[in-house]
């Protein structure tokens, strides 16, 4: 499996925001959305809030997206979304880029990766905590809050 990092830009913004979620998984994200990529890109475009947004491809096909927030400055980066399309999942590709954005924000001068993830979302706690993600409280959604030292 060669995966690999694109900036997300006008030439495929479409293709990630057709990226969906099953069904039952529309849920596991704060604005309860089947197409969270459109919640999310909006998110970081709008607000301005600095957020990376990249497509991650197998050979030609985007597969999943993630949108981070890295402040150097303090050290550390935020993982506000990792979402694999229903189509792709269960094939690891979630830890797999887990792993690349690892390397990327340590790269980038990060000492700790930060996320946020739903109470219910087993699969999630159980991908970040087998990474090596400590869960701790839960923020002002009701997430649970988890960190990993780089």
């Amino acid at each position: 499996m060669a995966l690999r990092f694109r900036k997300v830009t006008g030439k495929n913004y479409h293709e990630c925001i057709a990226l969906e979620v099953r069904e039952d998984q529309a849920d596991c994200f704060y604005f309860k959305s089947p197409k969270p990529n459109m919640m999310s890109m909006a998110e970081a475009y709008v607000f301005g809030s600095g957020s990376q947004v990249l497509a991650i491809y197998e050979g030609g096909t985007m597969v999943d997206a993630l949108f981070y927030v890295p402040d150097i400055k303090k050290g550390r980066a935020w993982l506000t979304r990792l979402m694999i399309d229903k189509r792709y999942q269960g094939r690891g590709y979630g830890r797999k880029a887990m792993g690349m954005l690892v390397r990327r924000v340590k790269r980038e001068g990060a000492r700790r990766l930060g996320l946020s993830y739903e109470p219910h979302n087993k699969a999630a706690e159980a991908l970040y905590t087998s990474m090596g993600f400590r869960p701790g409280r839960k923020n002002e959604a009701g997430q649970i809050v988890a960190w990993l030292d780089l």
